[in-house]
């Protein structure tokens, strides 16, 4: 192998590593928030919002918020796919999305 094809292929494999590094930071989840997680589990209650328990609902709202700014999804695709797999309502879809936006991704607000 020639010195040139060396240092190609070590270019493309540092390459890669800093690629999958950034990815696995930027899709790491927020911290825990124990108050905002309870503010957030006494919304759905107080609306009538059924889910299966505490993690879970939560984890579907940061799901939520990620499925929202992922590009080149329509706007609409995050809160369908969510009614559906939780064979929720319409109702029920939109009081949890009212309730995780502005507890777990605010800057879709603005």
């Amino acid at each position: 192998m020639t010195n040139a094809a060396i240092r190609r292929t070590a270019s493309v494999a540092i390459a890669a590593l800093v690629l999958v590094g950034g990815a696995a930071v930027s899709v790491a989840p927020a911290h825990a928030d124990p108050a905002s997680d309870q503010i957030f589990i006494d919304y759905l209650d107080k609306k009538g919002v059924p889910y299966k328990n505490r993690t879970q609902a939560i984890r579907l709202a940061k799901e939520y918020c990620l499925d929202q700014t992922r590009q080149g999804n329509p706007s609409w695709l995050a809160g369908y796919n969510l009614q559906y797999s939780q064979g929720w309502t319409q109702t029920e879809a939109v009081q949890f999305v009212e309730g995780a936006i502005p507890t777990y991704c605010p800057k879709l607000w603005e």
